[in-house]
């Protein structure tokens, strides 16, 4: 028989999030599964409200063979031989979670990662939406503080996602500003969503690179706005979805343009860099933010150089020594925003929209007797190996 454990999130900086809400714990319940909810004191949903629903709140999963959480997993807390449901962060070798896969494949774990699960193509869960509500934000926050020209309180500050859009109707902002959103899946939805709540006028390609402006206007770039192929012929997405490395950027014409960039692009380390960390010198480079709400250390933005956090959600790149200093420091510095868990500024919106995919999408196939093969295509690890999908990663865990 199956039985579901809500882990603590004991990653630090910790993280409020929850994979079910209350009333979606005793959903699950009452459809014959049993469920508990290991104690927290940082959750945003708390032990009380649990207990209100009916859900047992213990301190140990150990008797759990299933267990649900949002972060990684401190390696001290992994059981031996329990099947986790996790964000790991390793299938792009990340240096951070080398010691986790090791652990996991040493205390035998089934790891299946939240990231992994796809179907038709795409990603069935994750918090997008509100990574770029967020996460558009705190890039607006930035410029803000950096320009002196607007003020936005901490998005963390509202009681929730309905508050923020009540209250965002009062906020006006009359810069002349560009904004540049690279991608267009759940992540960059949840940008524009936001930019369009301040009435941010969207416009096209051409009018961005070659128009001026009186007032912020934003432009959304699909990988075929910013990708090419280095001969020019015809851009086919599924060739570069399959083969990444046989392309460049072709970022650059709108550098000149961006005050704002926000990537919300999800980033494959065989794929080109945005740009290079030298073009930063160029002086067409005028963009003074960058939001990076993927957060690839060294990745698509070469300037990320560390993630930064709810608390502390900013710092300059100085483009002349190519150090980190502190937000804000220099004018000409370049400020960024690399928060690895921004919907934690809306937590319980957040968990929400993830709890209703979880049930929907993913508890069924789990209490199916058959197999699934999507279950099995996002184990990383398996009765103590990694399995055969991500045999790649032998040479990261050495």
């Amino acid at each position: 028989m199956i039985k579901i454990g809500i882990i603590k999130e004991n990653k630090i900086p910790t993280d409020n999030r929850t994979p079910l809400t209350p009333k979606q714990a005793k959903k699950i319940k009452n459809n014959g599964i049993d469920l508990v909810c290991q104690t927290s004191n940082i959750r945003c949903f708390s032990d009380i409200e649990y207990k209100k629903h009916n859900i047992k709140v213990v301190s140990s999963l150990d008797d759990c063979n299933i267990i649900f959480g949002i972060k990684e997993v401190p390696t001290e807390n992994l059981i031996k031989n329990k099947t986790y449901f996790f964000f790991s962060h390793t299938i792009k070798k990340q240096p951070q979670s080398k010691k986790l896969l090791k652990e996991g494949i040493k205390k035998k774990i089934r790891l299946i990662d939240y990231e992994c699960l796809i179907e038709n193509n795409l990603r069935i869960i994750g918090f997008g939406k509100y990574a770029g509500i967020a996460g558009s934000y705190n890039s607006l926050l930035a410029y803000g503080i950096k320009t002196k020209k607007f003020y936005l309180k901490r998005l963390f500050k509202f009681k929730d996602y309905k508050n923020l859009k009540n209250k965002i109707k009062n906020i006006k902002i009359n810069e002349a500003l560009k904004i540049l959103i690279i991608g267009n899946g759940r992540v960059a939805s949840g940008a524009t969503e936001l930019l369009d709540l301040l009435k941010i006028k969207k416009i096209n390609t051409s009018n961005y690179i070659n128009k001026k402006y009186s007032y912020p206007v934003y432009c959304q770039l699909e990988v075929t706005d910013y990708m090419k192929k280095p001969d020019d012929t015809s851009f086919v997405e599924n060739e570069y979805f399959n083969n990444p490395e046989l392309f460049k950027s072709n970022f650059y014409k709108y550098s000149n343009a961006t005050d704002i960039l926000i990537n919300a692009a999800y980033w494959n380390p065989k794929s080109p860099k945005l740009f290079e960390k030298d073009f930063i010198m160029n002086k067409n480079f005028k963009t003074k933010v960058i939001g990076d709400i993927s957060c690839d250390i060294n990745g698509a933005i070469p300037c990320t150089k560390r993630s930064s956090t709810i608390k502390d959600p900013f710092y300059d790149y100085n483009t002349k020594t190519k150090n980190i200093e502190k937000a804000f420091n220099n004018k000409s510095n370049i400020t960024i925003m690399a928060v690895d868990n921004l919907p934690s500024e809306l937590p319980k919106d957040s968990s929400k929209f993830f709890g209703k995919i979880l049930i929907k999408k993913i508890i069924p196939l789990i209490s199916s007797t058959k197999r699934s093969s999507i279950i099995e295509n996002a184990t990383i690890i398996k009765n103590g190996q990694l399995t055969p999908k991500y045999d790649y990663l032998k040479d990261y865990i050495r």
